[in-house]
């Protein structure tokens, strides 16, 4: 497809400009494909990175439930402790707090209740009977321990169906912290071992996978924060009471609380994953908190990293395109400026003859052969036709059908001019030894028909001299053009009117009405000696053969001058005039042949240009130039 028809003439001819609109447009689908590739890293390595962090809360949630089941059964075991005998209430404050002191952080205490008796309990009623507190004799509603309520919404009862069974409460504020109580029944049956928990203490322990990392406990009914790593415990709306996260809405929506659910979600600061704690005595579920920018630190790298590339790229075209433009391009457009000068004739122009190895320096290369091989044949061309055919320039062997063309000219050339040469030598000897004896035979014909004529009557004697006369005019007029046509014109202000008044005072006008319409001053730039030369032979052609008037006028050209002259005459014979248009000479029957021959070859030294008219009168027409205003425009005469 040829793309100049579509585009301006400034860019497809300009291979720079197509360099880098294909850049650019390489670049634009780099950049496309590159960013389209981004988005598609980008999403694969969020989805992949809120992935990670779901799997995070869930490691963590499966870590929580191990240890609350753990705890869970450390409570059962430690129930059927035999230093736990409430019938002897030091060995079992000895017991509990010796056990205390053995666990982990996140037990604070241990209590001893009664059973409740048989009618319906909360949990509340019970009395301690021994505490790792100073409670004892209290009733349990001093631990603030509240056991909630049951999947179906009924408030659970401080009842236990056997002695394997374990109760677990609600998360709870005690003193400042939220709690979590484990109970189990003792061995007499009549008793029951509380522990009570600060879970808050292990999530603060929680594992971090990403710098920045935050582990929060959610409530499985109310979906509100129970245990946070980084901040106090306290029992509040997860994000505040007026945004409602994914993870809040999944908890406040299901039928069942303590159905699991888990997933993540990619919010405008953080992202968040989230896990139920799979653990039948608790529905808690764990969210991990991770900083947007350091969960995406990934995709933010990918992203930067893409971006660097294209950048990159975009450099690199950029860089490529300067590269050629500041090194081929500027050398092949001042190889083609050149070219242009030597194709214009401009030889003088200097072409580096380098070293380059690549394709441009094989073309400058080439480019300076090729010079010289046009300055071989200049050089040749001068000297043949300055006809120094001895020159060293017309020895040296120029390859190629120009150089056999070259040989060709230059043996035919030598061969014109030997010839011309000897025609010449025989003309100038033929012409002066005929005008020297023509001259003095017509003389004696001329002396000797003047003395029949005075002695006789006849008409021969003035035959004779009447032949002589024109045969001397023919002399004189061939004498003439002799000079004109071999003279180095020089060229001076001449004023024409001045010129044709000069000539017809010489003209024998004896009998013939002559009328003129020149200018007072018609002055231009000419050979005076040469115009002189060819205006004369039509002003006596027109005083000859008029039948009565002659008519002369001088207007003024664009060019210079045009000279007209008229005469009533029987006009000037066709095969004359078809001899001139031909350039060929039929045999002379009088003077006036050869007078158009000097009229013609004037004019055409002066630069003019010749018409002739013949329809009612004959009428030559000349236009003569200004020879200084063609000089002045460059023009050579």
């Amino acid at each position: 497809m040829d793309s100049g028809r579509y585009l301006p003439t400034s860019l497809y001819s300009r291979y720079a400009v197509k360099l880098l609109g294909v850049s650019m447009l390489i670049t634009a689908v780099i950049v496309a494909s590159g960013t389209a590739i981004a988005y598609q890293v980008s999403d694969r390595v969020t989805e992949e990175q809120l992935q990670s962090v779901e799997a995070n809360a869930e490691l963590e949630a499966e870590s929580l439930a191990r240890w609350f089941e753990g705890e869970q059964a450390s409570i059962r075991l430690l129930s059927a402790h035999n230093g736990i005998d409430p019938s002897n209430q030091t060995m079992t404050n000895e017991t509990i707090s010796s056990e205390l002191r053995r666990a982990p952080d996140e037990l604070v205490g241990l209590h001893v209740v009664e059973r409740a008796p048989a009618q319906p309990s909360n949990g509340t009623t019970e009395r301690i009977v021994a505490s790792t507190d100073s409670i004892v004799g209290e009733e349990l509603a001093a631990t603030n321990i509240d056991w909630g309520e049951n999947a179906d919404g009924d408030e659970v009862l401080f009842q236990f169906d056997g002695r394997e069974d374990i109760l677990v409460s609600w998360v709870y504020l005690d003193e400042g912290n939220m709690s979590v109580a484990i109970a189990s029944p003792t061995r007499d049956g009549e008793h029951v071992l509380i522990g009570e928990y600060h879970p808050s203490t292990r999530i603060a322990n929680a594992t971090e996978e990403f710098d920045g990392e935050n582990t929060v406990v959610l409530g499985g009914v109310s979906s509100y924060v129970m245990f946070e790593a980084n901040r106090p415990n306290e029992f509040r709306p997860y994000k505040g009471e007026s945004t409602v996260t994914e993870v809040e809405s999944r908890i406040n929506s299901r039928e069942n609380q303590f159905a699991p659910i888990n997933g993540s979600e990619l919010g405008e600061t953080e992202v968040r994953g989230y896990h139920s704690v799979p653990s039948d005595g608790v529905n808690w579920v764990v969210v991990k908190e991770v900083p947007r920018s350091n969960a995406l630190a990934v995709t933010s790298r990918i992203q930067t990293y893409l971006g660097g590339l294209i950048g990159l790229m975009f450099l690199g075209f950029l860089l490529l395109s300067w590269m050629i433009q500041y090194g081929p391009i500027n050398t092949i457009e001042r190889l083609s400026r050149q070219a242009d000068a030597i194709a214009s004739g401009d030889l003088n122009v200097e072409i580096e003859n380098g070293n380059r190895a690549d394709e441009v320096g094989q073309l400058q290369r080439s480019l300076f052969k090729t010079k010289s091989y046009i300055e071989a044949i200049t050089d040749q061309a001068e000297k043949i036709s300055r006809r120094q055919f001895d020159d060293e320039a017309v020895e040296e062997n120029i390859p190629g059908p120009v150089g056999d063309s070259m040989v060709a000219m230059r043996d035919d050339l030598e061969q014109f001019i030997a010839e011309r040469e000897l025609r010449e030598q025989r003309l100038e000897v033929f012409n002066r030894v005929l005008r020297h004896n023509l001259r003095n035979r017509l003389d004696v014909i001329d002396s000797h028909a003047e003395q029949l004529a005075e002695e006789t009557d006849s008409d021969h004697a003035q035959a004779v001299l009447s032949a002589t006369d024109r045969l001397a005019e023919i002399g004189t007029r061939a004498r003439q053009i002799d000079r004109l046509m071999t003279r180095e014109p020089k060229r001076a202000r001449v004023d024409l009117t001045t010129v044709l008044r000069d000539l017809l005072v010489e003209i024998d006008a004896e009998g013939v009405i002559v009328e003129t319409d020149l200018p007072p001053a018609a002055v231009l730039r000419t050979d005076e000696e040469t115009l002189r030369a060819t205006l004369v032979s039509p002003l006596e052609n027109a005083v000859r053969y008029t039948d009565s008037m002659v008519t002369i006028s001088v207007e003024s050209t664009e060019r210079g001058y045009s000279v007209v002259i008229s005469d009533d005459g029987p006009g000037i014979p066709t095969t004359e005039l078809d001899s001139l248009a031909a350039g060929t000479e039929t045999d002379l029957r009088h003077s006036r042949g050869l007078g158009l021959w000097q009229l013609k070859w004037g004019v055409d030294a002066l630069n003019g240009e010749l018409s002739f008219e013949d329809e009612t009168e004959t009428t030559v027409r000349i236009e003569l130039p200004d020879l200084g205003a063609e000089d002045s425009e460059g023009e050579q005469p």
